[in-house]
Formats: structure tokens, sequence, C-alpha cells
């Protein structure tokens, strides 16, 4: 016991001052032996310390197997980084003013109507300025009329996700026209997660829509796995770039309704009630937290006493 002490003395200030930050079994459970003890009391000591001593690292292990079984996603497993660029430029150009609902572009639209009403002006007209005029002020109110029937405000939902859908292949794609690759397939599914669960929000009963947001979820961890496996570089670069990080694609994630709950799909809404064996399996992870808590107290006291007497 006293070479313990002894290591931890000849350490330098900047290590003794972290050193008793972590459980210690050795120092934690140090019992401090008088000089005039009797050699009954010195067994027992010794047993109580080699018990304690036990119980630390029994208890320290246990809690690290817990943590290691139920560590928590980086981000959300489903939606990812909430702070993602990625999806919010995607919502931001879909609600650009600029776009016209139906998969029309602003350009197209003032072809379109430069070309209709070009049309309507040379049929000898331009001799008469009341019919030029009348035919200019009718065009622009049919131009207003249409560009308030497109505009992105009141196309539907569908019309919105399709135009995501391509703005993502876009972003993601490796050449012209690639519509197959795994991290354009992933960037798709991606935006349509969102857009489904948005969904999922505004109409909690309905469970179709729910399931197949998990079966693309399920999708979108296949494709991501192919492309680790295929090429890293691509995948992390993917990831990245959609707010997703390794751990939700590679570890097992079931979307039910202890994701639902956690990360609050539907508000504070409880949907997982916990059994009488659960419930007493929490509160012994509490009670062997607590136990942790005070075996790193307990070392920093012994380390620091240990300390002094060297001194």
């Amino acid at each position: 016991m006293m070479r313990i002490g002894v290591r931890f003395f000849g350490m330098s200030a900047a290590l003794r001052a972290v050193a008793p930050q972590k459980v210690v079994p050795s120092i934690a459970a140090k019992q401090f032996i008088p000089q005039d003890a009797a050699r009954s009391k010195i067994r027992s000591l010794k047993r109580r310390e080699n018990r304690l001593k036990r119980q630390i690292i029994r208890d320290v292990n246990n809690l690290k197997k817990h943590n290691l079984e139920n560590v928590k996603f980086q981000v959300d497993p489903v939606l990812g980084d909430a702070s993602n660029s990625f999806v919010k430029r995607i919502r931001e150009q879909i609600d650009d003013q600029n776009n016209l609902a139906y998969g029309y572009s602003r350009e197209e639209f003032e072809k379109l109507l430069y070309g209709a009403e070009k049309a309507g002006l040379d049929k000898g007209v331009m001799g008469n300025p009341v019919l030029y005029d009348s035919l200019k002020a009718t065009a622009e109110r049919k131009r207003r009329a249409l560009l308030t029937i497109l505009h992105v405000k009141n196309t539907n939902v569908a019309d919105k996700k399709k135009m995501a859908v391509k703005l993502a292949r876009e972003e993601f794609q490796r050449q012209e026209g690639d519509t197959g690759s795994a991290e354009v397939q992933a960037a798709v599914l991606t935006a349509r997660i969102h857009f489904g669960m948005d969904h999922v929000r505004t109409f909690p009963k309905d469970k179709a829509h729910l399931q197949r947001v998990r079966e693309m979820v399920q999708q979108r961890q296949k494709m991501l796995k192919y492309l680790k496996a295929d090429d890293p570089e691509r995948y992390y670069y993917a990831i990245a770039k959609l707010g997703l990080t390794d751990d939700v694609v590679t570890r097992e994630f079931n979307m039910d309704r202890k994701y639902l709950q956690e990360y609050k799909v539907w508000g504070d809404k409880q949907l997982v009630k916990l059994s009488d064996k659960q419930k007493r399996k929490e509160q012994q992870f509490t009670e062997l937290q607590k136990r942790v808590v005070g075996y790193n107290q307990l070392t920093k006291k012994n380390f620091e006493q240990i300390s002094g007497m060297k001194k």
C-alpha cells in the first residue's frame, strides 16, 4: 500500500491534481492503521480494506458496462444534427420567392410569357397605340395571376418534397445525371425523412407514415454502410454533410416509442411507461452512480491524506 502512496507522491504537481479525479480502488479502500493498533485490529482493517477494494472494482466495472450498453447517439439518429446546414439550405431554397410551384423555374416562366406576349403584339397592333397598351396591360395581369397561382406558398407538400429531392440529388451527384450513387440516394432519403417527420409531428396517429419513415431510415443506413465499405473517404464526407455521425450508421437502432419520447417528437408526451422491474433497475443504477461518486471523493480524500503523511 505504501508503494502506491509513494508512486503518486512522486508525480508532478499537475498530475497529482488530476489523479484523484478517477477512482483508484487501492487508494479509495485504503484503511489507515494507527501505530498503537492491536494485531486483531490490524487484521480486521486489512480484511475490510480487501472487501472494500473488491466492491469498488465490481461497482466501477458494472457502471462502465451499463454505460457501454446504454451509450447515447452523438446526434439524432433520424434527423441528424439540428444545426446541419444541408437541410437548412434545402428548406431555404424551397421557400425562395424565385422558385415556382409544380416544378417550373422562374427563368422558364419568364421566357414563356415573353414568347406569348411577343406573339400577341406581332399580330399587326404595333401601329395602334391604344390596342398595344391594352394588350400589354392584359399580358401583365395574366403574368401576375400566373405568378400568384404558381407561388411557392400555394404549392403542396408533395411538390415541395419533389423539389427537395431534386436539390439534394444535384448537391451530391458525382456527375450530371447521377441518381444511383450511394451518397446521392442517402441524401435523397435524408430529404424525404425530414419531410416525413414533419408529417409525423403534425399527424401523430398516422402509423403508416411513421412506418415508412422507419423503413427510409433503415434504407439510408444500408446505403451508408455500403458506401463506407466501398469508399470510406466519400462516406465520411457524406455523413458530415448530412449532419450524421458514424455511430448513427453502424449501431443498431430501432425507431420505437423510446426514441419518439427521448427526442420529443411530440413534445413532452409520455409514450413509455416503466414496469415495476424497470423502475427497480433504474433505482439500482441511480444508487450505483451515487456509490461511484462516493468512491471518487474517497479516493481524493485518501490521496490527500497519503500525500500529507509523506511530506
